[in-house]
């Protein structure tokens, strides 16, 4: 282990979404040291620290020619520079600005003697696009050969920006082409969907309407979520390679010429059935990955989309980066390294061969606290080079250098899986060309062993005419090759089919397929009724009778899609079965299977984030149960008093629970919903009878302030914070109670308690400074991230409202005006309105500390610090 000496932070951050403050010239004298974990004989050298020279938070690198070097400051320039000998560090004046009106960039790349940089910024629809660098793919060039870049060429104009906007680039392989990714609020231009690998006609393709996120967060981006595509230098041929993703930041090649990428999770569903963690992705011709809005993401197993090479658990993904062209090791000479912005780690992932796709194991490489990891590449001489920050924080520039002798630039050939590899590639050259042939390899393969090999065999089938290949289907006797082709024509045919393809799953015997097989049955039977529509009568009631005695099935998985294609053909007793069900896996407070947790052992990678990890599990709901009542509220039949009595007592009891981030505002919908199909003479029986949550109601029960309180200035709140924290003797209740009589427990959670309007702040403390959470609470609207700001409407007559948007469906924008009572919603015409922008507001009030006296400051100060923890030193005294 070394330490690196930084200096302590003054870019403030807590609400909404770990709010940074604007940029302080002065340092404090006291600094806070950066411990970092290294593997074994690696040297690290801070080599630049740009944002103590006002040079912004630098959150993209890029290797030029020979030791030239580029970087972009989030929200400012680019910078040049020459990277320095070793044992050196750069001076202020060796950084160049860029001298082009262009900035802003999440991702740059030098290639093909250009600089390829994907702006991140929102369109002016006052300035002609002409005359300024909005979202999009740019290229810039020295035209006139004089060795400065002068010219600025979009190749790309994108829309989306933010945290969840354009993002990165990298080579292909060969160098001809590369490769850019996109989040998901990044919408795809039309003229990318003429040329893709994926067929366009994609949907939600849930069974039952998703439940969208209580506060907002990407309700109206709908499938197929973030993106990549692939580009010629000159920008003049696109195609798009793969969908399905949240927010993957970056995305590498590893030394085969198989393209990764690692994926963020939506850590407010954290506990809930549909929540997948972050995870590496194995990025394939025609690939879809199945995020959805809300409740409605694809679980993993389902056969339309592919499972992940390997999961994780919380962060926010940033820098993927292949280690083929380090001077590292020879163990770390044919993985990924990936780069997890929150909890400051670097992970080694070793790819591991598997079929024609990988699994993996992962090991941490690099670590430190606080160390928010935005961008890293491989500099020419072999060298890591990695920077610090994003959203304004402190931001520094490293070299990592192997000191070592056992080196290697090049893995060895994987003889092994080459075979499997080459005839999924095979199969992939039908996904953008018509052939005979393509249908012939198609067909043959889909009931191949390797799902990405199957995956690849259906993609090619979609791209042919379903003409091609109607009469081997009819032929069909392979109950595999009937489920794939099924999907198939499920998605491109008609829904004339519908009749042929149900008579042909209803002949396979299902009592001698397996149970993948036959999970992968349920769920083409789910893509018919959602492409196709609710059968015929005749044929509804034969598939009744097919799957009612099936249900409930041995496997938890089978379960739950049986569970929603009865509920959907509304078979006779579903209904008092589904609760049932509930009441069951309440009582065994069963975890969903399929859907990936933090695991025991996953947490057990972090003595300092570990044990908090595990606790917040602990306290959560069965998930399982959570399935099963979702899918209750969309039930209109088949209720009788005895049943609603115990559906709608079931709601009160969870309510009342730990859940996750977004648990209590999502199972409110939830409540909402389900009571639509009650009665109206009954309805507020039984709501009585489910209670409600309601954040204007807990405030009733907070603990009132101690006072008297002042109106505190920024003075006091240093010199209380600062002086009471010096031999602090409170204890953690009284932090409780301070936390709770802040109003902050409304909008914050803390160790797996409290509300979710904004971040959780548990582990806020092994991020951010105390200045920087001290001053993020007295002056909250200095700096507020786009993932948590209101959205501010300008009316025709003049007036304005700000609010978090929960929908905007139809002719109308429904807006939740109020942080602290997310059910008071304000309906607006949306002809009214004239434009629409993030608020310069914060949703957190200012002055939320006045009504607390000094000691009750330092209290809640002190549990802040501590992270909720009752053995934290500050309590225990302890160094």
């Amino acid at each position: 282990m070394i330490k690196l000496t930084k200096p302590l932070l003054l870019l403030s951050v807590l609400f909404v979404g770990l709010l940074s403050c604007t940029q302080k010239k002065e340092t404090r004298t006291n600094e806070a040291a950066i411990s970092f974990n290294l593997p074994p004989d690696l040297e690290l050298e801070e080599i630049y620290h740009p944002s103590a020279q006002e040079q912004g938070s630098w959150v993209a690198l890029a290797q030029g020619e020979g030791k030239t070097m580029f970087a972009c400051d989030q929200y400012g320039k680019i910078y040049q520079f020459e990277v320095p000998e070793k044992g050196a560090i750069l001076e202020p004046e060796a950084i160049t600005t860029l001298p082009l009106d262009i900035g802003e960039a999440h991702g740059l790349l030098w290639a093909h003697n250009s600089l390829y940089v994907a702006v991140n910024k929102n369109w002016d629809d006052e300035i002609p696009d002409a005359e300024e660098r909005g979202s999009g793919i740019y290229r810039i060039t020295d035209a006139n050969s004089d060795g400065t870049l002068d010219t600025i060429t979009m190749l790309l104009k994108l829309e989306g920006s933010g945290e969840h906007g354009p993002h990165s680039f990298t080579p292909s392989p060969d160098g001809k082409h590369l490769y850019f990714i996109a989040g998901n609020h990044t919408l795809i231009p039309e003229s990318l969907k003429a040329q893709s690998r994926l067929p366009t006609n994609w949907g939600e393709d849930n069974l039952f309407e998703p439940y969208l996120d209580a506060r907002g967060h990407a309700n109206d981006i709908k499938a197929p979520g973030g993106w990549i595509v692939k580009f010629t230098p000159d920008g003049s041929s696109w195609e798009l390679i793969s969908a399905g993703y949240r927010n993957p930041f970056d995305l590498a090649f590893n030394a085969a010429g198989e393209l990764f990428t690692y994926d963020a999770d939506m850590e407010w569903d954290i506990g809930m059935p549909w929540y997948r963690p972050t995870r590496i992705n194995h990025v394939t011709s025609g690939s879809e990955y199945g995020w959805r809005t809300g409740s409605g993401k694809w679980p993993a197993y389902y056969p339309d989309n592919l499972p992940a090479v390997h999961n994780l658990e919380q962060g926010s993904p940033t820098a993927v980066l292949s280690t083929s062209t380090l001077n590292f090791p020879k163990k770390y000479s044919d993985g990924l390294l990936i780069m997890d912005w929150s909890f400051g780690t670097v992970y080694y992932i070793d790819l591991i061969p598997k079929g024609s796709s990988y699994e993996a194991k992962r090991e941490e490489f690099l670590s430190g606290t606080p160390l928010p990891l935005t961008d890293m590449i491989a500099g020419n001489d072999g060298n890591l080079y990695f920077a610090t920050g994003g959203r304004r924080l402190d931001s520094h520039l490293y070299r990592l250098r192997y000191t070592g002798a056992d080196t290697s630039t090049s893995a060895d050939a994987d003889t092994t899986h080459s075979a499997a590899r080459t005839l999924r590639k095979d199969l992939e050259r039908f996904h953008t060309q018509l052939a005979p042939e393509g249908v012939a390899m198609a067909w043959e393969n889909l009931n191949h062993e390797d799902r990405f090999i199957r995956y690849a065999a259906r993609i090619a089938l979609e791209h042919q005419p379903v003409s091609s290949y109607m009469d081997r289907y009819t032929a069909e006797d392979d109950p595999r090759k009937i489920v794939e082709s099924s999907i198939a024509l499920s998605h491109q045919g008609g829904e004339k089919l519908q009749p042929l393809i149900l008579k042909k799953l209803l002949a396979v015997p299902l009592s001698k397929i397996d149970q993948d097989l036959l999970m992968d049955f349920m769920r083409t039977y789910t893509i018919n009724f959602i492409r196709m529509g609710m059968p015929a009568e005749g044929l509804k009631n034969q598939i009744i009778t097919l799957l009612n005695p099936l249900f409930p099935h041995e496997n938890e998985l089978v379960s739950k899609e049986l569970a929603q294609l009865l509920l959907y053909l509304d078979a006779d007793g579903i209904t008092e079965r589904l609760v049932a069900q509930l009441e069951y896996h309440t009582q065994q407070k069963t975890i969903t299977e399929g859907v990936e947790m933090l695991s025991k052992e996953a947490t057990l990678r972090s003595e300092q984030y570990g044990p908090l990890i595990r606790d917040v599990i602990e306290k959560m709901p069965p998930s399982e149960a959570i399935y099963y009542g979702m899918l209750l509220s969309n039930a209109e039949h088949g209720w009788n008093n005895d049943l609603r009595k115990r559906y709608f007592s079931w709601y009160f009891d969870v309510l009342g629970a730990n859940g996750g981030m977004s648990f209590k505002a999502y199972m409110e919908n939830v409540r909402q919903r389900a009571l639509t199909h009650v009665p109206a003479y009954e309805r507020e029986h039984y709501a009585e009878i489910s209670g409600s949550y309601s954040p204007s109601s807990a405030v009733a029960d907070l603990p009132q302030p101690k006072g008297p309180g002042k109106n505190y200035s920024a003075d006091d709140m240093g010199r209380i914070v600062w002086g009471g924290l010096d031999n602090y003797k409170g204890t953690i209740e009284d932090g409780k109670r301070a936390f709770a009589a802040a109003t902050c427990i409304l909008c914050h959670r803390m160790r797996g308690e409290g509300g979710a309007a904004g971040p959780d702040l548990t582990q806020a403390h092994t991020k951010f400074s105390t200045y920087d959470l001290m001053f993020a609470i007295y002056s909250p609207n200095d700096e507020i991230s786009d993932q948590y700001a209101n959205t501010l409407l300008h009316l025709k007559d003049d007036s304005k409202i700000a609010g978090r948007i929960k929908s905007e469906a139809g002719d109308s924008i429904v807006l939740m005006p109020n942080p602290f009572n997310e059910s008071y919603t304000v309906s607006i015409a949306k002809n009214k309105v004239v434009k629409k922008e993030l608020s310069p507001v914060s949703p957190m009030p200012p002055g939320l500390l006045n009504r607390l006296n000094e000691q009750e400051v330092t209290d809640l100060f002190a549990y802040i610090i501590s992270g909720g923890d009752e053995n934290h030193k500050i309590y225990t005294g302890e160094e």
